[in-house]
């Protein structure tokens, strides 16, 4: 009866590897999935590569050396083989990573690199890639354990904690099902009999007569969450209730205000948080540190002042291994600009040609 939740993304490195060799591995990556290559033709265990260490050769590009361990370095830089075993993508990793060597090099070998519009997006790339990099190191630094825990403790401070009940339901297809339920447990029968018996809800963690835990009213759909809040605890529905999923029979077991969620349960949203609060304090120093003259612009704007007290407390955020830090929680400063003059050079090109 839970709503629907959004899945969390995948995090990534802020080292990435190219573009180039990521993008063809994904699309490589999603032929994958559909293919059940990981078990043998008889249906058996699956195949394990003879191949082990990870400095071996694996292939040849003209004069160049494949080794295993650049596939496995390209296959953990793409979240959509996380869970995979390497040989089940051994042979398209290993295809695709081949594909984009020879038009790499067959790109160095027609010089590519050294025409003015290659140089200049080279030389974009090699600059976020230092942007994300020193905001990366920088994070790092500040990131102990102790500023992690005494950022929970200040939002600790700020949690509100809301009413949850323990409940247990029975599902079943129809409004007479449900009464006829109703009419066993007012004889006494068992609930949690009745729901093993009789319920319609298969999820393995609920088998255990119809055990929902405990949970928020906005974590289950209203028809339900209504009707589970307005029982007290001990009591069981007098009347089916109907949702989307068919008709309840609920049983609230209990009832409480929930605890603080621990350390554990949100040492990611800590982290997060640290970078939302760190970020612009990292900025707004070196800011402050720096040679900056900002001066009216062509619509007559003021200078905007410099922004972010540089002596703002210090708080936690996600290690570079652990998330893409710069492109999921960082402004996208380098990139704003980027575009802003972008657009700029595009207004002058339409006057000029007027």
């Amino acid at each position: 009866m839970k709503k629907e939740t959004k899945k969390e993304t995948a995090v990534r490195p802020v080292y990435k590897r190219p573009v180039y060799i990521v993008g063809t591995l994904v699309a490589a990556a999603a032929l994958i999935a559909g293919v059940s290559m990981y078990c043998c033709q008889d249906g058996g265990q699956p195949f394990t590569l003879p191949v082990v260490d990870q400095g071996v050769i694996v292939a040849k590009v003209g004069g160049d050396n494949v080794k295993l361990s650049e596939l496995e370095k390209v296959k953990a830089s793409i979240p959509q083989l996380k869970d995979i075993p390497m040989e089940v993508v051994y042979n398209q990793l290993l295809e695709a990573y081949i594909n984009n060597k020879i038009i790499l090099d067959e790109a160095k070998n027609e010089g590519l690199q050294n025409k003015p519009e290659v140089k200049k997006l080279l030389k974009d790339a090699e600059d976020q890639i230092l942007f994300q990099a020193y905001l990366s190191e920088k994070l790092q630094e500040r990131m102990t354990p102790d500023q992690l825990q005494a950022l929970y403790q200040e939002e600790l401070k700020n949690y509100q904690p809301q009413e949850q009940v323990h409940a247990r339901h029975i599902l079943v297809n129809s409004e007479k099902e449900a009464k006829d339920i109703i009419v066993q447990l007012k004889a006494g029968v068992d609930f949690k009999e009745l729901a093993d018996k009789h319920s319609l809800d298969k999820d393995p963690n609920r088998l255990n007569g119809g055990d929902l835990g405990y949970f928020t009213k906005g974590e289950m759909i209203p028809e339900f969450a209504n009707a589970a809040f307005d029982l007290k605890k001990g009591a069981f529905s007098q009347k089916p209730v109907k949702t989307a999923f068919g008709w309840h029979v609920i049983l609230v077991e209990d009832k409480r205000m929930a605890p603080a969620p621990s350390f554990a349960e949100v040492e990611e949203a800590i982290k997060a948080r640290f970078v939302e609060l760190a970020v612009p304090q990292i900025i707004a120093q070196e800011r402050q540190k720096a040679n900056v003259q900002i001066f009216p612009n062509a619509f007559g704007q003021k200078q905007p002042a410099l922004t972010g007290p540089a002596d703002a407390p210090v708080v936690p955020a996600e290690t570079v291994e652990e998330a893409e830090v710069i492109e999921d929680e960082i402004p996208a400063v380098a990139a704003d600009t980027a575009k802003a003059q972008a657009d700029a050079d595009e207004k002058a090109a339409d006057a000029n040609a007027q």
